[in-house]
């Protein structure tokens, strides 16, 4: 098949969104598939184009066996509502130009949240007169007034009547857990759901089986070290975290690799703990990212608790649980379900920094517990590679493809 893939984030975006499609881009082009990937110019979660791109509306460059489109966006560091949509609608409008520039695909897959490119992958289907499937991450826009994006309105009554129609126009939609699919199969898209869940990849998989390397997260000083990797974001929980530090003291330091719109904020509670309770690193690839974490004492899964998004589950749980170290996980839903049912992780109650304190200590203290939970941990995340996604993928591609 020739499969046009519409997705805003994209490798060398370092998130969770770029991880997935990434490897259904490169599962399918293994597979003797003919894939292209249209995606904004790197440029989240900082607001600011990466070295080497921009400068045109598409670059394309050759990745991993398949073509990669990078469209211009209007990308700014600002986190306003107005930026925002801004961003949303720039790729939009481009992807779309783009894409219909393109030879015909016989299927398109469309990724969100946004929601806005899920409109991409149905204008697309349209103009080549093909069926599209539409990959929804997370729910939009669920997800958005959770996080405070949106709020009630005009605005919010657009979003959810666009939910609805693009559930109704695809001829396949893929969700992440069985919750979502409940919910998206009660707002349009009955009878045409396929859960595909996140999971890991071999670089975690592999990295686990090496010897740590303690030097990659800089001096401990014997403390027990505790580490964050991922988006420094709105719903990262991560000032329970920095109370937990504080409430631990002396003798365990918490490390964050990321970056993301609560990093300022999470830099200047920090700035008021001890030297050394709190390390911040910049983001760096899933290859060294899992170095650091296989370097860690224990690693930290955490989301803040918000209802409205407890039937996603954090994909870092799967790759936390790759690199063989002990995990603890201050979230609620799915996340909190998955980890019970394997004993993948020790589980706190999310945003009780008391409880998560108290969880790392006993971590730090019961070595049994630690290698139990990790060998565990370890054997969850074999299950879930996210490989094995592609063949569900393709599958579904296949069928739309062929109605």
């Amino acid at each position: 098949m020739r499969v046009l893939i519409a997705s805003q984030y994209f490798t060398p975006e370092i998130h969770a969104p770029s991880a997935r499609l990434h490897a259904f881009a490169q599962g399918l082009a293994a597979r003797g598939h003919a894939i292209e990937v249209i995606c904004e110019i790197p440029s989240h979660p900082s607001g600011v184009v990466a070295p080497g791109y921009g400068g045109r509306l598409v670059d394309r460059r050759r990745v991993d066996g398949f073509v990669a489109g990078y469209v211009w966006v209007y990308a700014t560091p600002s986190k306003s509502a107005r930026a925002r949509i801004a961003n949303y609608a720039s790729y939009a409008a481009t992807a779309v130009l783009a894409g219909a520039a393109r030879p015909r695909p016989d299927v398109i897959l469309a990724s969100s949240p946004p929601l806005s490119v899920g409109s991409v992958g149905a204008t697309l289907a349209l103009r080549y007169r093909v069926p599209w499937v539409f990959d929804v991450r997370d729910l939009w826009p669920d997800a958005a007034v959770a996080l405070g994006q949106i709020g009630e309105g005009r605005f919010l009554r657009m979003a959810q009547r666009l939910e609805r129609r693009l559930y109704r126009s695809a001829a396949a939609i893929t969700v992440t857990t069985e919750p979502t699919r409940r919910d998206v199969e009660g707002r349009g898209g009955g009878g045409k759901v396929t859960v595909i869940p996140n999971g890991t990849t071999p670089i975690f998989i592999d990295v686990g089986a090496e010897p740590p390397e303690p030097s990659l997260l800089g001096e401990s000083d014997g403390r027990f070290t505790w580490t964050y990797a991922g988006n420094l974001g709105l719903v990262s929980g991560l000032e329970t975290a920095l109370d937990a530090a504080r409430e631990l003291g002396d003798g365990f330091r918490l490390v964050l690799v990321g970056a993301g719109p609560r990093r300022g904020e999470l830099e200047r509670i920090a700035a008021e703990l001890p030297t050394g309770t709190v390390t911040f690193l910049d983001p760096v690839p899933p290859a060294e990212a899992a170095r650091m974490m296989r370097a860690s004492d224990a690693l930290l899964v955490s989301r803040a608790p918000v209802p409205a998004l407890d039937g996603m589950v954090l994909s870092k749980l799967y790759d936390s649980c790759a690199v063989g170290r002990p995990v603890i996980v201050s979230a609620a839903g799915e996340t909190h379900r998955l980890a019970v049912e394997a004993e993948a992780a020790l589980c706190v109650s999310p945003g009780d920094a008391g409880e998560l304190a108290a969880g790392l200590r006993r971590l730090r203290d019961d070595a049994s517990l630690g290698e139990r939970l990790a060998g565990n941990a370890r054997a969850f995340a074999m299950a879930n590679l996210r490989e094995r996604g592609v063949e569900r993928l393709e599958q579904v591609l296949d069928a739309a493809a062929a109605e």
